[in-house]
């Protein structure tokens, strides 16, 4: 039984759009609202394109780059926090940790498919 609760972990770790995929249906299937599924996917499925995107990068260059990752999660909490502190000219708590944690998921999900698609290309002409 643990070694298929481990399969199952790492597969959604490895292929973390699975992981979003199955989050997004149990939860369209219980609230009936896609809008508010779909930010409730991206939410909970963050953590997991940054492992993806930490895993690649050892993959493709045998280094881990954790600090790189880490450092590109609190430069773009500082940019966000300081947008939105010359917009409204206030700091909002609740939106900007929203906001901080959506910027991120976009940020990791492109840079996954990025990684993706060049560890591809990279493993097919080597």
């Amino acid at each position: 039984m643990t070694s298929v609760l481990a399969a199952v972990i790492a597969t959604i770790v490895t292929v973390p759009l699975l992981g979003w995929y199955v989050i997004y249906l149990t939860s369209v299937k219980i609230s009936k609202n896609k809008s508010k599924s779909l930010r409730r996917a991206s939410d909970w499925t963050t953590v997991l394109f940054m492992m993806a995107v930490y895993f690649i990068l050892i993959e493709l260059w045998d280094q881990s780059f954790g600090w790189l990752i880490l450092a590109i999660f609190f430069l773009i909490a500082f940019f966000v926090t300081w947008i939105q502190w010359k917009v409204s000219g206030d700091i909002q708590t609740n939106k900007l940790f929203k906001g901080i944690w959506r910027f991120n998921f976009l940020f990791f999900v492109i840079l996954y498919l990025l990684l993706s698609g060049f560890g591809l290309i990279s493993r097919i002409f080597s």
